[in-house]
């Protein structure tokens, strides 16, 4: 029974998912010839004008809505994540992340498109998701796959939102009982304070905290490499060999191609979201009613979050030539150790202040995502209930170990994403014609 479990558990939270995003993201690649590859440009092009002016409109601005998604992708798995993922699979594991990255984009594309499709509008604010374009735009017999997104949704929000945030970012302060409980109060306060304010002070929060941690974790990462400039092209070289023979690269200590694999492509898809559909339902907030130019933030938030972000962290640690203890977990503490090479004894408050932010930014954008769920399933009383237990979860969050909470937040990323890909390959045909008008 334990080993049907562990297969169980394998199965929902790496082999599964992976396979249906590639599947998912192969077959969009294709009906809308390399749109993701062909628009990346025009991704980013859009993405930073829109830092610059509003649309005019009333409401969340399209970048407001796509800052809400990309906080809650950018979070602390684009520092300890992929500490972890190089640990346990190898440097190889950054590359099959790149490649569930470059799938993801069209995926996340096609869902942002079929969540301003599908949405609804209450109390003066748009509200969808993958629940709303299951409910509305498949056939109803079908409708109870909404339910269970839902369902499956609320757990996955503590989890990968809140409780693997909270504790990651607070924990990187030090592991005094005291300084946890100090972390986590800040924390749930913060939270409450963003989240009561609904969409738009969400949208407002974000669209300050994001553009300026990413900004400043980026200065921090590219003064590692710089430094170490000479060892950079070794650094891609056991990123590409290790992808396919990890042994080559660790000494043997991870000799299975699938745990490069399945560690960099589980860890990818945890880090962007791609596929989750959890983004689509920021972005059903915007005021704007173009999908299709919508979806264009969906590549911009993969290709920020994973391709520059990720990558920068792995290759800090590649070129900064730290020890990495291959086929063992690992999490912050190999940044760590990167960063001292260059900051010294600074690196450790360094590492702390972007853990608190990135963490921050993930519990908020996540939290987004329980009040829509809760409101799907529980109406308004489902949300004011969510919005009084989520900020609380903050402290346990801030005191557990959170190694069961991680193990917990695949699963249900996988349930959410097996879910959420098989209604975008059913809707696919409106996704289509969408990016035809562009």
């Amino acid at each position: 029974m334990k080993a049907f479990f562990e297969f169980s558990e394998s199965l929902i939270s790496g082999m599964l998912p992976f396979v249906f995003l590639i599947i998912c993201g192969v077959y969009f690649t294709l009906k809308c010839r390399f749109f993701q590859f062909r628009f990346l440009p025009a991704s980013l092009k859009y993405a930073f004008g829109g830092m610059k002016k509003s649309d005019g409109k009333s409401g969340v601005s399209p970048f407001q809505a796509a800052c809400t998604a990309l906080s809650a992708t950018v979070g602390t798995g684009n520092i300890a994540g992929v500490a972890g993922a190089v640990a346990i699979g190898g440097a190889g594991a950054v590359f099959w992340m790149w490649i569930s990255a470059f799938a993801g984009m069209i995926v996340k594309v096609a869902e942002i498109i079929l969540s301003l499709e599908y949405r609804e509008k209450s109390g003066g604010e748009y509200t969808g998701g993958p629940m709303y374009y299951i409910k509305n735009g498949l056939p109803k017999i079908l409708a109870p796959l909404s339910l269970l997104y839902a369902a499956a949704a609320i757990p996955a929000v503590f989890c990968s939102g809140n409780l693997t945030q909270t504790g990651a970012a607070v924990q990187s302060f030090g592991q005094s009982a005291l300084i946890k409980l100090i972390g986590g109060i800040f924390f749930a306060v913060i939270t409450a304070l963003v989240l009561s304010g609904g969409a738009g002070r969400i949208g407002s929060f974000t669209g300050k905290i994001v553009p300026f941690m990413a900004l400043l974790y980026l200065l921090m990462t590219f003064g590692i490499i710089g430094v170490n400039f000479s060892r950079l092209p070794a650094a891609f070289s056991m990123i590409i060999k290790g992808a396919f023979k990890p042994s080559a690269v660790t000494g043997g200590a991870v000799g299975s191609l699938s745990a490069a694999v399945l560690t960099g492509a589980s860890r990818g898809v945890f880090s962007n979201e791609a596929g989750l559909g959890t983004s689509a339902m920021a972005h059903s907030s915007s005021a704007y009613t173009d999908g299709a130019r919508q979806g264009l933030f969906g590549i911009f938030e993969v290709f920020v979050d994973t391709i520059v972000i990720c990558t920068l962290t792995a290759l800090s640690m590649l070129c900064s030539g730290v020890g990495i203890e291959y086929g063992k977990g690992a999490s912050t503490e190999l940044v760590c150790s990167a960063f001292s090479t260059l900051y010294g004894k600074y690196s450790v408050i360094l590492l702390a202040v972007m853990m608190c932010l990135f963490g921050l930014s993930s519990v908020i954008g996540w939290g987004y995502y329980g009040i829509v769920s809760c409101n799907f399933l529980f109406g308004k009383t489902g949300r004011r209930l969510f919005l009084l237990l989520y900020p609380l979860f903050c402290i346990p969050g801030a005191l557990m170990n959170i190694d069961a909470a991680w193990r917990l937040s695949a699963f249900f990323n996988g349930i959410l994403l097996s879910i959420n890909v098989f209604a975008v390959l059913l809707l696919s045909e409106k996704v289509i014609i969408r990016l035809k008008d562009l």
